[in-house]
């Protein structure tokens, strides 16, 4: 079973965790190379991890890949605050990571947090994965359903205004949920966009972090 966490981009796992996905920690130094300068937002990042833990009762925390944001290499901020994000959270929860497109060599950074690539892992009955990997077909197989991050999901209204939403679609025969991006600073792209060969879009279903019910949407056809 799996419940979205209404006004949060989070979703909890079988009463029993809390998956979150695309933190992105890092993001303010390619802003101030940019000439953009901001505080950190990792501390707001793990104060809501905290209180998400605690207000659903969540005894595991997964990470749902891009825990950091540069590819090719980790930044000094990087360096820095994943290792506090963790240990924190760790004093919480049992923390799993599942490593994204972004994560190469983020591995001396987690502590004691269990990874998995990005094809992810079953919890419980449900599949977690980064989906910029096509998951594997057993593991699909075994599970009853499935969440899936990495595209940083939006709903497109008119006019072009974006907002970040929770969108229920299906791949290879399976319920699948996919996550908005956890960091609020992350640009994101409606999914009816995007395309991914394996995930079908015509019968998805859109709600906005709120919980608004945005209803059911055929976005098979790529040309909308």
């Amino acid at each position: 079973m799996i419940e979205k966490v209404v006004g949060h981009a989070a979703c909890v796992v079988e009463k029993k965790a809390l998956v979150i996905a695309d933190l992105h920690i890092g993001l303010e130094s390619e802003l101030k190379h940019r000439g953009i300068r901001m505080k950190s937002l990792t501390k707001e990042m793990l104060d809501e991890t905290l209180f998400l833990l605690d207000e659903t009762g969540a005894k595991d925390l997964v990470l749902l890949g891009d825990v950091k944001h540069h590819i090719a290499s980790t930044t000094m901020q990087e360096e820095r605050e994943i290792p506090l994000f963790i240990k924190q959270v760790s004093d919480h929860a049992n923390v799993t990571v599942v490593l994204g497109n972004h994560d190469a060599g983020i591995q001396h950074l987690l502590g004691d947090a269990k990874t998995y690539d990005a094809r992810g892992f079953i919890y419980k009955n449900t599949l977690l994965f980064h989906g910029n990997a096509k998951p594997l077909m057993g593991q699909v197989s075994d599970c009853k359903e499935m969440v899936a991050s990495h595209w940083h999901p939006m709903f497109l209204f008119d006019k072009g205004v974006k907002e970040k939403a929770f969108f229920e679609c299906r791949a290879f025969g399976k319920p699948l949920l996919i996550v908005p991006s956890f960091n609020r600073l992350l640009p994101g792209v409606a999914l009816e966009k995007v395309d991914t060969k394996w995930l079908d879009l015509s019968h998805v279903r859109a709600h906005l972090l709120d919980g608004v019910d945005l209803g059911e949407f055929d976005w098979s056809e790529k040309d909308v």
